[in-house]
């Protein structure tokens, strides 16, 4: 099977549902292992472009459109950006607002 990112990237993410029926080469992750993801990332140096939020309805994934970014900054070595952007993107999925289990998220690392 062809990689997405990488294989040590796609081993992390794709605990999460496959988001390929839907036209994205990605995975999508509930809260918690979103969370664990992103501390597996960040162990082996990944840093976090962003991410998008998607919606379980029924038997089917929906992008709800809600998203978060980050830009390496100028001057900013790789080992700063990981962490920063880590951190960034931690903080949006525990600061997320939802009332429903239904919620999952979607990472785009840096490769």
């Amino acid at each position: 099977m062809e990689n997405i990112w990488s294989s040590k990237i796609d081993a992390i993410l794709s605990v999460g549902h496959s988001l390929e029926r839907i036209g994205v080469r990605n995975w999508a992750l509930e809260r918690e292992a979103a969370l664990k993801a992103l501390q597996q990332l960040s162990a082996i140096g990944v840093a976090i472009l962003g991410g998008d939020v998607y919606v379980v309805q029924g038997e089917n994934i929906e992008p709800n459109y809600d998203n978060w970014y980050c830009n390496r900054e100028a001057e900013e070595n790789e080992a700063d950006f990981v962490a920063r952007s880590v951190a960034k993107a931690q903080r949006y999925i525990v600061n997320y607002l939802t009332s429903a289990n239904n919620v999952l998220f979607a990472i785009v690392p840096n490769t």
